[in-house]
């Protein structure tokens, strides 16, 4: 039932972000040009440089448009996670706790991000062009595509959760998903120390894409079980925390 209503308010909230043609070109445009020049760099530094860390063209390429599709997916199929905090703060939830279960996925339908096709546009664009991924590989791809997507959509949750309990979070919320998002898109060999502890736990980059491209560029079921249970203990932690938050929030306790 959620599932299906998820779909229904996701299709609708796509539907409105096309309604301006003109907003929706600009973003499109705009993000693309970002993505364009932003992929140059890399390229313009593999030209120079082999390699980094062992990581080569093909391997930062993966990481880069794994990750880019699942800003892309997230943004225009779940884009209320980018402001949920704030729907927490100005008492959306009212309306919503008055209508069928399913609160999680209602708020993150309720609006479709313009700018995220290009997103999905540029990351399919780079795995297809420059990642060196086989046919046989796709499958892999979709499912490191899918855990990646499901610990990104997750961790931003958990963040604007905070909202129940700080005020804050308004704003702390945005900035912790964007520098996970940083911590993302450059390879794992450069994070050392405290950094790599944090985006493997407090900042779960390294379960959005590091650990996912590893699974990628040596297959191991060791790997596969790695990724897919990372993917789920972090969508039960949010669905946990949220409902915690939530029933403090029934109870007029919140933001406190």
């Amino acid at each position: 039932m959620s599932i299906r209503l998820y779909a229904a308010e996701a299709a609708a909230s796509v539907r409105m972000s096309f309604a301006d043609r003109g907003n929706f070109a600009l973003q499109i445009a705009g993000m693309l040009i970002n993505d364009v020049v932003f992929l140059a760099l890399w390229v313009l530094f593999f030209a120079g440089f082999r390699s980094v860390g062992g990581w080569g063209l093909s391997d930062v390429a993966l990481l880069l448009g794994l990750t880019m599709c699942i800003v892309g997916l997230s943004g225009a199929l779940a884009g209320g996670y980018r402001d949920m905090a704030v729907s927490i703060l100005r008492g959306d939830l009212d309306a919503l706790l008055t209508q069928p279960k399913g609160v999680i996925f209602r708020l993150l339908a309720r609006e479709s991000i313009a700018s995220a096709w290009a997103d999905l546009a540029a990351g399919v664009f780079i795995l297809a062009l420059f990642a060196d991924l086989s046919t046989r590989q796709i499958p892999l791809a979709a499912l490191a595509l899918a855990a990646g997507l499901t610990v990104y959509v997750s961790a931003a949750i958990v963040f604007a959760s905070m909202a129940f309990w700080a005020r804050g979070a308004r704003s702390l919320a945005r900035d912790l998903t964007d520098f996970m998002l940083l911590l993302s898109s450059y390879p794992g060999s450069v994070h050392q120390g405290f950094v790599k502890v944090a985006a493997f736990t407090i900042l779960p980059a390294g379960f959005v894409v590091l650990t996912p491209v590893e699974m990628l560029r040596a297959p191991t079921l060791q790997g596969m079980a790695i990724v897919v249970g990372a993917a789920v203990v972090y969508a039960m932690l949010a669905t946990g925390i949220f409902h915690v938050g939530l029933r403090r929030y029934r109870r007029g306790a919140f933001g406190a």
